[in-house]
């Protein structure tokens, strides 16, 4: 049997939904402020930045626009 592979059906480009360890669900509005966890680009680990927009690329990845570029999710820690 094929295993169905997971996507993103819906994304607002202003809106991110989060699980907390809880799992109590949160809703989140941009400009959402994060910490930079992995050095990417010219953003230096452990800077705080602010997500301004979130978008899902090509590749089904999520991605959020921080100072005028668009980073990958996973470089990033949003504290709740």
């Amino acid at each position: 049997m094929k295993k169905k592979q997971q996507q993103v059906e819906y994304l607002h480009p202003n809106v991110l939904l989060l699980i907390t360890p809880k799992g109590v669900l949160i809703e989140l509005f941009t400009p959402i402020r994060a910490k930079v966890i992995s050095q990417v680009g010219n953003l230096e680990e452990g800077t705080s930045v602010w997500i301004e927009a979130i978008m899902q690329s090509k590749e089904h990845k999520i991605m959020y626009y921080v100072l005028g570029s668009w980073y990958a999710y996973h470089h990033f820690k949003i504290g709740i």
